[in-house]
């Protein structure tokens, strides 16, 4: 049996430039954590008026597409989707921390997929033989700890929670890309 040798990454044309701006995303995203820890009530609070917002357009958008579109399959499903999500956008919106709650199971289930996604590209660095791929993993593996923890707490302390666990992200993807910039256009090891 033959070990396949390390994969070179896909070319992305200059690995000086590549690495450059991997490295600026990361700086970026580690002093948007780092703002975040400073301020978890705010960065928390902001969370979830997003959130809301989001969820305010997409019931909007819903509700005009469902009345303009004619015929319509499934009207009143259609109806009835658009306005939860209108209703729980407003809430959410205009009341943050009674929604707090809501935006920690959200947050939770987006810490889990997004320590998947990181692991799965630590574990195809590590097939390549390219350096960080540890701190990949170490990302998901805290991404996973942090969902935990949303999930351990209950409603207490739920934007203050958010805050923290957005910015704890930001700071351990922000390393992993700023290592993962640092090895571009270095030989595999």
């Amino acid at each position: 049996m033959t070990i396949p040798s390390p994969q070179p990454l896909p070319d992305a044309g200059d690995p000086r430039r590549a690495s450059r701006w991997l490295g600026v995303e990361g700086a970026v995203l580690v002093v948007l954590g780092i703002a975040a820890l400073v301020f978890p009530v705010l960065a928390g609070v902001a969370a979830a008026v997003l959130f809301g917002w989001i969820l305010i357009v997409i019931g909007v958008a819903g509700v005009v597409s469902a009345l303009s579109t004619r015929p319509h399959v499934h009207l009143g499903w259609s109806l009835v989707s658009s306005i939860l999500a209108l209703v729980a956008g407003l809430i959410v919106a205009f009341f943050p921390l009674a929604g707090a709650m809501t935006l920690v199971f959200v947050v939770a289930a987006w810490l889990v997929l997004d320590g998947i996604s990181s692991l799965m590209i630590g574990l195809d660095l590590r097939r390549r033989g390219r350096h960080p791929w540890r701190w990949q993993i170490v990302s998901a593996v805290v991404d996973w700890l942090l969902a935990i923890l949303a999930l351990s707490l209950g409603p207490v302390g739920g934007a203050v929670l958010i805050g923290f666990v957005v910015g704890v992200d930001l700071i351990m993807g922000g390393v992993a890309l700023f290592a993962l910039g640092r090895s571009m256009g270095r030989p595999p090891a």
